[in-house]
């Protein structure tokens, strides 16, 4: 299937290449998406930077500790 991104335009293939179109947030777009959310929240804008756990209480620790975990 093909994804393309609705705030930038970015396309990209996941899984096989097939006539199918779909849309989303590429990582970029979600990651500017989370991190200003976080500022409006009052909580530091650090999502996908930590270099190791995250111990911050906010929606997205989980998915930060995530990323780091697949970036090793």
């Amino acid at each position: 299937m093909t994804y393309i991104c609705v705030k930038c335009g970015k396309q990209w293939v996941k899984d096989e290449e097939s006539d199918e179109v779909s849309g989303g947030l590429c990582y970029r777009c979600i990651t500017e998406y989370v991190r200003e959310r976080q500022k409006n929240q009052g909580l530091h804008d650090c999502f996908a930077r930590n270099t190791e756990e995250c111990t911050e209480v906010c929606k997205y620790s989980k998915q930060c500790n995530n990323i780091l975990l697949n970036n090793k």
